[in-house]
């Protein structure tokens, strides 16, 4: 999967009404909540094969991070 492809689709994962890019800070979003948080790891797992913990998503900030925290390795 491209980056790029992932990135759109967390954003349609989340229901955002806007796009996503790797700076967008994910915890400043107005749509960010427990529920978003969950879908995150959900959509992860799904399509990179990565699981996310709770601690990991401490350390997640932005788009960016949360690809460096998966492995660019699983992007094309």
């Amino acid at each position: 999967m491209k980056k790029n492809e992932f990135i759109v689709g967390l954003g349609e994962e989340l229901e955002l009404s806007h796009t996503l890019t790797e700076d967008t800070d994910l915890k400043s979003m107005e749509e960010w909540d427990s529920m978003a948080s969950m879908l995150l790891i959900g959509y992860v797992s799904n399509e990179t094969g990565v699981t996310i913990t709770s601690d990991d998503l401490k350390e997640i900030t932005t788009v960016n991070s949360l690809l460096e925290k998966i492995g660019m390795d699983k992007f094309e």
